[in-house]
């Protein structure tokens, strides 16, 4: 028997078999006994024998005919049902108060609704441009950095009735932007992936900035929105500066949380960080 962290006791069979599951987890591919033996650091013959007890119940496949071994049917059931069983709302609320306090700045979650961009969570600092942040207000797409986070990662199909919407306007919020026609957008949207990050100065409330990062969940899709907002000249809005870089590290994290693939949200944050020193 084996002793947990918290003094129960538990099955120490099953903690010292667990890492083959993990460096099944991490591998981008199925593995060879060897490799898995390596990874887990045993012997070929007590990774054989664990392999074949996880195999019994699901949770590792053999492949007969190259020998490999992947992740089992009754352990990717038990993934999609911990996906299932997240709440994303519940679970930025903790990164949103993170946010606020290594920022000291005001912070939203903002999720695609029926009208649009829509600020569903909300940590106030101290500050009084908390006021402009109120949860339910449906935000513009080309001119919060909420909404242009939106306009870059959604289909087109989705955001292209919004995005004609507040073009038409001659002499609207997204033309005094300098947004005045579709190529304008994709100008702006390159930038938004390329950066992965966007930010709007005094575009949506004079003398206020936003800055904005996107989350994915576990099928790369745009799930929502990680924004704080701040007084226009008192933070620096530059990819690779304060306080984007926090801002990208965090909604990358919690990208990992709704299980996004490493690689995707790796990719937004290192975007973000990537002309450090430039």
């Amino acid at each position: 028997m084996a002793r947990g962290g918290n003094g129960s006791t538990g099955i120490q069979s099953i903690e010292v078999g667990a890492p083959l599951l993990t460096a099944l987890v991490a591998a981008p591919g199925p593995l060879t006994l060897t490799a898995l033996a390596e990874a887990a650091g045993m012997t070929r013959s007590k990774a054989h024998k664990y392999l074949a007890s996880f195999g019994r119940v699901g949770l590792v496949a053999q492949n007969p005919i190259t020998g490999r071994y992947t992740i089992g049917r009754l352990a990717i059931e038990l993934g999609f049902a911990a996906l299932r069983r997240l709440d994303m709302v519940e679970l930025a609320q903790e990164a949103l108060d993170d946010l606020r306090d290594r920022l000291d700045m005001t912070t939203s979650l903002t999720i695609w609704a029926n009208h649009g961009p829509t600020i569903v969570r909300r940590a106030e600092n101290r500050q009084s441009v908390s006021l402009v942040v109120q949860l339910g207000t449906v935000l513009p797409l080309l001119t919060s950095s909420n909404g242009r986070i939106f306009a870059a990662y959604l289909d087109r199909r989705t955001t292209r009735e919004l995005i004609d919407a507040e073009l038409v306007v001659p002499k609207g919020p997204a033309a005094r932007a300098g947004l005045r026609s579709l190529a304008d957008v994709e100008a702006l949207i390159a930038k938004v992936r390329r950066d992965g990050i966007a930010s709007a100065a005094g575009t949506v409330h004079t003398g206020i900035i936003g800055i904005s990062a996107p989350v994915f969940d576990h099928s790369n899709s745009l799930v929502a929105a990680l924004t704080v907002v701040g007084v226009d000249g008192m933070y620096d809005p530059a990819p690779n500066r304060e306080p984007s870089r926090t801002l990208a590290k965090t909604a990358a994290a919690l990208s990992r949380r709704l299980g996004a693939p490493e690689a995707k949200a790796e990719e937004e944050s290192k975007l973000a960080t990537s002309r450090r020193g430039k």
